[in-house]
């Protein structure tokens, strides 16, 4: 599958070659509002793809709420879904008429509720058909099967934590409603509902995101949500006018790997039937301009000319592990580069080829050391020996979630060690006022001594800006 294309869709092509594989499941998920003047349940009986269920939008959901087609309970969906003969750990393929207006929306239900090999049909069922596929029709025999829940409630965003979001302005929403209904130009589709938007929302047209049926490659989405003015690095709510093309949108981030994502359930039809929501009409506001170019760094070069003299004791009530590399793939150097150094402004690595980041590693000179916490990499050490009389801690970071463990003092002590095994005559760091604010004085403090300083530029990278140099490398 070509990387430019979203993991989470499928080809007519792909699934019809799975047509018949045990625990492969297809499901039918076509809802439609009235203005389409199509229907989804009369659409299945006369032609889905083989073997297809229905999944009924509004049979499926929550009947409390007095809203549309609400998120239904665990054990609810559960229910219903495995009469479908659906299990959790089944490969799920969702798809709906025209490819991704509805679909989305089963696909995030069914990820909420636990499964994991989910995904949507690229073309949906107009694109199967037009493709000549095969299709059934009528009702199949269904055997049922045990669906076993396991919710991700973070996912899912209620009326009063939307409020609360709302009125903080700290949280990004992207509104999948067409341009007319997001400003207040076209009157809602539901009765008695304002017009409008939420403060501080960002336009998103669900249908924008696909052409021909066909979802977009992900640069181009890439650049659609950016220059609506989400930013990819911070957290994302979506909504829409009921709940269903609000999942256009986190397919679309869940394609770039954007996993803070969640949605807002009750959307404009809760949001727009109170009196007393704020809502804007008009355009979002603009996008803040950004200020791009290199940022200026206060860069001082430090030394020790003995081995410290400072004891620390193991972390207690954490499992670690420090261990030298021997050839350590590119890819894993990257990623902790990547992990270790994105807060810090680290990017001269980043922009290595393979030959060159190979090369340096290869190097005899050079020594990674990996940290491990409860079994999974922390952080690590680099020491390059530039002479016989000198090392240079080259680099040296934890990962975000291990800073405040307790173990950075530690681990610096260990990193120190093992500089000094080779009994050189002094050791060497430099630190800058973009690095962790407390990393002048904790080197100071395990021993070291400013020689000097200066003034650098450094080029900052996004998030999105370091993966892809990974993905090109």
């Amino acid at each position: 599958m070509s990387t430019d294309k979203s993991r989470f869709v499928v080809s007519a092509d792909w699934v019809e070659q799975q047509l018949g594989t045990p625990h492969f499941r297809l499901v039918d998920a076509s809802w439609y509002l009235p203005a389409h003047k199509r229907n989804g349940k009369e659409e299945y009986l006369a032609g889905h793809l083989p073997g297809a269920v229905f999944f009924d939008q509004d049979v499926i959901a929550d009947h409390d709420t007095g809203l549309p087609h609400s998120l239904p309970s665990p054990q609810f969906f559960a229910d219903e879904v495995g009469k479908l003969g659906i299990g959790e750990h089944d490969t799920i393929v969702v798809y709906d008429g025209p490819g991704f207006f509805s679909a989305p929306r089963v696909w995030w239900m069914l990820r909420v509720m636990g499964a994991e090999q989910v995904y949507v049909l690229d073309g949906g069922l107009d694109g199967w058909k037009a493709a000549g596929k095969p299709l059934e029709t009528g009702t199949p025999v269904i055997e049922p099967a045990t669906f076993d829940p396991h919710f991700k409630p973070k996912r899912v965003v209620s009326f009063s934590a939307m409020r609360a979001l709302v009125d903080s302005g700290e949280e990004q929403i992207a509104d999948a409603r067409g341009a007319g209904r997001f400003t207040g130009e076209e009157a809602e589709p539901r009765a008695g509902m304002r017009s409008g938007h939420m403060p501080g929302a960002r336009n998103l047209p669900a249908t924008a995101f696909s052409e021909n049926g066909q979802f977009k490659d992900l640069p181009t989405i890439r650049k659609m949500i950016t220059e609506a003015g989400i930013d990819l690095s911070q957290p994302v709510v979506t909504s829409c006018g009921s709940g269903v093309t609000a999942a256009v949108i986190t397919l679309a981030l869940e394609s770039l790997g954007h996993t803070d994502n969640a949605l807002y359930d009750g959307s404009w039809s809760e949001w727009g039937s109170k009196d007393d929501t704020p809502v804007v009409t008009g355009p979002a506001e603009p996008v803040p301009t950004q200020v791009h170019g290199p940022l200026k760094a206060h860069v001082t070069q430090l030394e020790m000319t003995s081995a410290p003299k400072v004891s620390l004791p193991v972390p207690v009530n954490i499992q670690t592990a420090i261990m030298r590399t021997t050839n350590i793939p590119l890819h894993f150097y990257r990623y902790l580069y990547w992990r270790v150094g994105k807060r810090w402004h680290w990017h001269r690595r980043m922009g290595m080829s393979d030959a060159e980041l190979s090369a340096t590693l290869r190097d005899p000179a050079n020594c990674v050391t990996v940290l491990y916490m409860n079994g999974a990499p922390a952080g690590f050490f680099e020491l390059q020996k530039l002479d016989a009389d000198v090392t240079e801690l080259a680099y040296f970071g934890l990962m975000e979630e291990a800073i405040g463990a307790g173990v950075g003092k530690w681990f610096l002590l260990q990193a120190l060690y093992s500089a000094w095994q080779d009994n050189p005559k002094k050791v060497i760091v430099s630190t800058n006022t973009l690095d962790h604010p407390r990393a002048l004085q904790l080197y100071q403090m395990m021993g070291f001594s400013p020689v000097s300083t200066y003034q650098a530029w450094v080029e900052p990278l996004t998030d999105s800006e370091y993966l892809e140099i990974s993905r090109r490398n």
